[in-house]
């Protein structure tokens, strides 16, 4: 009985992304005030704009980017795709940042907050759940779960 139990378990966890659909039915939206001249961004430039390594855009203009607490889901995500490793990971180089002047990004407590940060905030840059967007900001760039980075929004299953 106990094999039985297993081998269900371990169907349910094979077929659930199955049914779930593709891995472009999941995805983080990096979205910047709807009135922002940024177009089109690539994954580098996203890395030294999170890493302080680029502070301002090409029109001159200091860039503001916010991440989501350290502990949340997406912060995870997209630290591990855009930056290499876990925010608890990166400890290391923001105490090493911080010696030399450089403060990490701001945080906000949630993706809704974010949201209302970069609505309101000049050249401000921030990741949600493509899920989560909306009309009062514009999405520059997506990452799928499976680690691509998109430029076009892709197919999304939004159903919660």
């Amino acid at each position: 009985m106990k094999n039985k139990f297993q081998y269900i378990l371990i169907g349910l966890f094979v077929i659930a992304p199955i049914l779930a659909g593709s891995a472009e039915s999941y995805a983080i939206a990096i979205i910047v005030p709807k009135t922002s001249k940024f177009q089109k961004i690539n994954l580098g430039e996203i890395s030294l704009i999170y890493l302080r390594k680029k502070l301002y855009s090409n029109e001159g203009k200091r860039i503001i980017p916010v991440n989501l607490p350290s502990n949340h889901s997406i912060r995870k995500q997209f630290s591990s795709l855009i930056l290499g490793g876990s925010p608890e990971t990166q400890a290391e180089y923001w105490n090493e940042a911080y010696y030399h002047g450089l403060s990490p990004p701001h945080v906000v407590g949630s993706e809704e907050a974010a949201i209302k940060f970069v609505e309101i905030t000049p050249n401000a840059i921030a990741y949600i759940n493509a899920c989560k967007l909306t009309d009062e900001v514009k999405a520059i760039a997506w990452l799928t779960a499976d680690g691509n980075f998109l430029l076009q929004a892709p197919n999304l299953n939004c159903t919660e």
